[in-house]
């Protein structure tokens, strides 16, 4: 789905487009639905016992390569057949979206909407106008993939939290405010919630609990966790600089370099017979080291994690740190980028809107990548991190 600045809403039916282009490029079929459609299909625990074959790796490992030497450009006259283009449900252009359960959450200066959508169809795509639920300015929105809710930050009125109630007609009737604090970005760190500035960021962290009665899991908030606690209270991190996170891995830019923490959540269940309080760790994995480039690296514009890397955005670039160590960058001015943590068929994908294109990038080498122990991109397929391995 495309929002355009007249006012259209534009929707490709990505499934269709790539099963066409998997069947044009047979030598490297199964290649580009991974790539592009299928992103996690690789990371599941039965699906990677297969990979890691070595009679099987070896040839997807090559279409995975020859695919990278396939440059595609397409116009939209190219996919008219898949490309439907209507009037947006929302009178203003989104600073944010998210899809979460068949409804489309929109934020901007006027606040947080959403409106529920139908199946892939021409015409009759939303069902009813718009709902507000909040009056704040919304600058990112973050559904979880774990607890029904979604995170939005909203610049000087902090970070608030709605509770996202299928069967309601305002799907988000009830909501919290978890930090009164500028927040001007926000991710899921498991059942926590990140939030940052360009020069600040805290944890509103959660401690979850199973209810041995139900087996149901509970979430009851803790308090906000400050950067000097993340990474260790020295002297440096006085000093206002970005940080930011997702899942387990939090990021702060340092004089060093880009230095990681690793987040381990509180654990589910209490010791028998004990009233132990629930904890959380961090573990210090240290500074990824000076990082080159022709760009300023202190003071990016944007910043994001995804599994592949980490991404930061500069006034005439974006820049990701993969996960098996090598820089990636695409020069000219970004008017959007965004990445999809939460999705199964898009994780692995970054999508950079330009003036005049967009260009989707897919990511396959985290697949071959040790999810324990990668500094850059969060863990996939292994489940919560090991920190005592790490």
């Amino acid at each position: 789905m495309l929002f355009d600045c007249e006012g259209a809403l534009h929707r490709i039916d990505w499934s269709k487009v790539i099963n066409d282009l998997a069947t044009e490029n047979p030598a490297v079929q199964t290649a580009i639905r991974v790539a592009f459609s299928d992103s996690d299909l690789f990371y599941n625990s039965k699906v990677r016992k297969v990979l890691f074959d070595p009679h099987i790796q070896s040839p997807i490992k090559l279409q995975l390569e020859n695919l990278a030497e396939l440059h595609v450009a397409v116009s939209r006259k190219t996919w008219h057949a898949n490309w439907n283009t209507e009037d947006t449900p929302f009178d203003f252009l989104p600073t944010d979206t998210d899809v979460y359960y068949n409804h489309i959450f929109a934020g901007g200066d006027e606040g947080l909407y959403s409106t529920p959508r139908t199946a892939f169809k021409p015409g009759g795509f939303f069902k009813k106008q718009p709902f507000k639920h909040h009056d704040a300015r919304m600058m990112q929105i973050r559904a979880s993939d774990r607890f029904t809710a979604v995170a939005a930050a909203a610049g000087a009125d902090g970070l608030f939290e709605f509770k996202f109630a299928r069967d309601e007609a305002d799907v988000l009737n009830e909501h919290k405010q978890l930090a009164k604090r500028p927040c001007s970005a926000c991710d899921w760190a498991f059942q926590s919630v990140m939030g940052w500035t360009s020069d600040s960021a805290f944890l509103a962290n959660f401690n979850q609990e199973r209810d041995s009665r139900t087996n149901r899991v509970a979430r009851s908030f803790d308090r906000l966790v400050e950067v000097q606690e993340m990474f260790g209270d020295r002297q440096d991190l006085k000093e206002k600089t970005q940080t930011w996170g997702c899942r387990e891995k939090i990021y702060r830019i340092s004089k060093s370099g880009l230095e990681v923490s690793n987040y381990s959540p509180a654990q589910l269940k209490r010791p028998k017979g004990t009233k132990k309080p629930l904890t959380y760790t961090f573990i210090n994995r240290g500074s990824t080291g000076p990082i080159d480039g022709n760009y300023d690296f202190s003071s990016p514009i944007a910043t994001g994690t995804a599994p592949f890397g980490t991404i930061l955005e500069f006034d005439d670039r974006v820049v990701v740190l993969r996960s098996d160590g090598e820089i990636e960058e695409y020069i000219g001015e970004p008017v959007h980028w965004r990445v999809f943590p939460r999705s199964e068929h898009y994780s692995n994908q970054l999508h950079i809107i330009y003036d005049d294109k967009i260009v989707i990038i897919s990511f396959v080498h985290d697949y071959f990548v040790d999810q324990v122990s990668k500094l850059y991109g969060f863990s996939r397929a292994t489940g919560n991190v090991d920190l005592g391995e790490a």
